[in-house]
């Protein structure tokens, strides 16, 4: 069987690439978007990920990576200013093994075809997607429809068996479904706008202790799928995208994370 063979690309070149296919640049948020930490120029390995974590980062020197592409980078408006602890070791990590960190926050959200809201839509096999989910200044999540209506057992099956076995389903909607709101990671902030919309069902990562009321007097069921599952699409194909447009490897590691 013939190996495949990867080529090098030069890291500023990939940024550049990502930035633009994402329109990372029109997102207010809440964490730098791109290049976070820079490595080495040359690139023909990347290793992508959830959270931009140690063992992420290990992961990538284990699999003779340049760059680490994660949906959670490491800095965070919320972080402190100090480097002391585990973000000094990460940094020392990186630094002293020239591996670059690239992070897409929001944009790896709301993007239309790879994204981890698209890709749930898509995973889920639902049509007649449209916007939903205002966070700042956009949309990042989708309102979409069940090819046609089924039980609600059968699309909580679904999503067990296709995002995460270990869903918490607050069962307080109607017993077929429909319509089906969708917003990753952690968005009970969004339960209102789903319920608004009209929605049967608000999925999302997290769930937080007033939704619980809040769904039961509306009458509108409530996945809380988990934070680290619902997005661990959109690195993963963003990765794939760039093997594709660069030639270089791309590897998805799983840091397992039950939150």
């Amino acid at each position: 069987m013939k190996i495949k063979e990867f080529s090098m690309a030069d890291l500023m070149k990939i940024v550049s690439f990502a930035d633009d296919y994402l329109g990372a640049d029109s997102f207010k948020d809440c964490t730098p978007n791109g290049l976070q930490v820079s490595g080495v120029c040359e690139v023909s390995k990347i290793v992508t990920g959830v959270s931009a974590c140690m063992e992420l980062f290990e992961a990538a020197k284990e699999e003779s990576a340049q760059a680490v592409l994660a949906h959670h980078g490491m800095f965070f408006d919320s972080d402190p200013r100090i480097v002391t602890g585990s973000v000094k070791e990460r940094l020392k990590f990186l630094l002293h093994n020239d591996i670059s960190l690239i992070a897409y926050h929001l944009p790896l959200d709301a993007h239309t075809d790879i994204g981890n809201n698209a890709s749930i839509v898509s995973t889920l096999g639902l049509v007649d997607k449209e916007p939903f989910g205002t966070y700042g200044n956009k949309t990042i999540g989708f309102l979409a429809k069940t090819a046609e209506p089924l039980p609600v057992s059968e699309l909580v099956k679904a999503v067990q068996t296709k995002i995460n076995l270990m869903t918490r389903h607050y069962c307080f909607g109607p017993h077929e479904v429909n319509r089906i709101a969708i917003l990753s990671g952690g968005a009970p902030g969004l339960l209102r706008e789903a319920i608004s919309a009209g929605a049967d069902v608000f999925l999302t990562g997290e769930d937080t202790e007033w939704i619980y009321h809040l769904a039961k007097e509306e009458g509108i069921h409530y996945l809380a799928c988990g934070h680290h599952a619902t997005e661990r699409f959109g690195a993963k194909a963003l990765g794939e995208v760039i093997s594709g447009k660069f030639g270089i490897e791309a590897k998805f590691v799983d840091i397992p994370n039950p939150i």
